[in-house]
């Protein structure tokens, strides 16, 4: 198994002592629609995207709002969950066939024992992720539908190229029939 580019950057720890980390990653392979983490279970694992997608989800009064997506070369999980080993509130699922590898819980505390001089990095991560988080949520009560859908075709045009556009529109807030209509409004301007 090879470490991937992103994990090296990202975790320098974890690069430096790959030949001897390699054997607590087990690689996985998923088809798509493949559930990884349902709400109200306890995430056990964390996951590196190798290839594929998945989504961030959470049910609400009989809609699903996706939170974010994951895409190649990034770390994937319902943290909190991991983290405090409670019930997630969200679920999470690969929407495009993907290759994964696995971190388990006890092997992240072994690793985490063993390796104190990843804890910055973590941390750093963990804060990255989470200002990643306040950004989306702000983006949400700010911004108009149409404009976080101009938003997204500026800074994010690689979701409308491999995303499904039903779950586009539950990550924008919106209906699929209101993101059809968007789009349409916008093309005809242009």
């Amino acid at each position: 198994m090879v470490l991937t580019d992103y994990l090296a950057q990202q975790f320098p720890v974890i690069s430096d002592h790959w030949a001897t980390l390699e054997k607590r990653f087990t690689a996985k392979k998923v088809t798509a629609g493949t559930t990884l983490l349902t709400e109200g279970a306890i995430a056990t694992n964390l996951y590196f995207i190798v290839s594929g997608a998945a989504r961030l989800s959470h049910s609400s009064e009989n809609r699903e709002i996706t939170l974010q997506f994951f895409f190649e070369n990034q770390v994937v999980a319902s943290f909190e969950s991991f983290y405090l080993a409670q019930p997630s509130g969200f679920a999470l699922t690969c929407f495009e066939d993907s290759d994964l590898l696995v971190l388990s819980r006890t092997d992240f505390d072994w690793l985490r024992q063993t390796y104190p001089a990843i804890e910055p990095e973590i941390t750093r991560f963990v804060c990255d992720r989470f200002i990643t988080y306040r950004n989306i949520f702000f983006d949400q009560l700010q911004h108009s539908p149409v404009e976080r859908y101009q938003n997204l075709v500026m800074n994010t045009p690689e979701i409308l190229d491999r995303v499904p556009l039903h779950l586009v529109a539950s990550y924008l807030g919106i209906t699929p029939v209101s993101l059809s209509r968007i789009r349409t409004r916008l093309q005809q301007k242009s």
